[in-house]
């Protein structure tokens, strides 16, 4: 690439708004691994500031999605009780800046690892009584006719099996060696399917603590839709639920509040009825979904083709606690 991308961008949004800018920061946000996203602040000639985000597809990314599908799930959601970001463009191609990437405007607050313990304190009961209301919201929102059918054109059913299958093909061609606990949950969710929903949602497909930014008490947006698909709205519960997300108090998922509170507000939210061996079923795939993840992570990095430390780690911790969530599910059923 003869110039650098902070040249390119600044050339291509001058052109984009027909305005001169000046760029004051260009910025990397660490610790995604699937789009290279960029925090960007721009000053025009009559000295108004923009603050912009970029996500830029990368040549190598654990998770294979277009962009399209991003901005698309985006922008089922602008002008909602879902708090996301205001979409500015979209390119597919690579001709702009090298990659295709999407433009958005940036929000208010932070985001905090999904690993730490009381990162949300003292505002853990107004969080909490948000993320899984959002969430709840997300279920039953009715999708515009040309993004539902955009999602739809190639989902087979039974919709269950659609995501387990594209996942166990994801663990069949990226682990290197046998997992016996792994292999066993893929067996018991093959053989003990759940109850599919009649009504199709959009699903976040990864929808936790550490995505979604806050600001003192308040959520101010949900981030990192690449994931997005039609599907059964227990698949984002189930995600959202794991263990994984709240190891050192299992009890408060995603370290915000009681469980059994959490589901409560999503089911008065959502207005949809929880079938438990259902939700099971789901909290079951998620790890084995986790797994999946963690493994592909591995072997970008074990390859070459993704050094990120954030892949190294995921293939480590996350791996082995997705084990023991598989291997206590399956306790408790067989």
């Amino acid at each position: 690439m003869s110039k650098k991308l902070d040249s390119l961008f600044l050339s291509y949004y001058s052109n984009f708004s027909s305005s001169k800018y000046s760029l004051e920061s260009f910025e990397r946000i660490f610790g995604g691994a699937s789009r290279e996203t960029y925090k960007i602040k721009v000053t025009d000639n009559k000295g108004i500031e923009e603050r912009l985000v970029l996500r830029l597809s990368q040549d190598s990314s654990l998770i294979e999605t277009e962009q399209k599908t991003e901005y698309l799930a985006y922008s089922a959601f602008q002008n909602s009780r879902v708090p996301v970001p205001t979409l500015i463009d979209m390119e597919e191609d690579d001709s702009l800046l090298g990659a295709p990437f999407m433009l958005m405007k940036e929000l208010e607050g932070e985001a905090a690892s999904p690993f730490t313990p009381n990162v949300y304190a003292p505002h853990e009961e107004d969080l909490g009584n948000q993320f899984w209301s959002i969430l709840g919201e997300i279920a039953k929102k009715e999708i515009d006719n040309e993004i539902f059918e955009n999602f739809s054109k190639d989902l087979k059913e039974p919709h269950w099996k659609n995501e387990l299958d594209k996942w166990v093909k994801v663990i069949n061609e990226d682990s290197i060696s046998i997992e016996p606990i792994l292999e066993a949950g893929i067996r018991y969710l093959y053989r003990n399917p759940p109850n599919d929903l009649e009504k199709l949602s959009m699903v976040h497909g990864d929808y936790r603590s550490g995505n979604f930014l806050f600001l003192e008490n308040k959520i101010t947006g949900i981030l990192d839709w690449e994931m997005a698909h039609l599907g059964n709205p227990l698949e984002d519960l189930g995600w959202a639920l794991s263990p994984i997300w709240s190891w050192q108090d299992r009890d408060r998922p995603a370290y915000l509040i009681d469980r059994h509170e959490a589901i409560e507000i999503w089911k008065k939210v959502s207005n949809i009825e929880i079938d438990l061996k259902s939700l099971e079923w789901w909290e079951l795939f998620a790890a084995v979904k986790g797994m999946a993840i963690w493994i592909s992570a591995g072997n970008e990095f074990k390859s070459g083709k993704n050094i990120d430390p954030i892949n190294l780690f995921s293939a480590w911790i996350p791996g082995d606690i997705h084990l023991e969530v598989i291997l206590d599910i399956l306790e408790r059923n067989i």
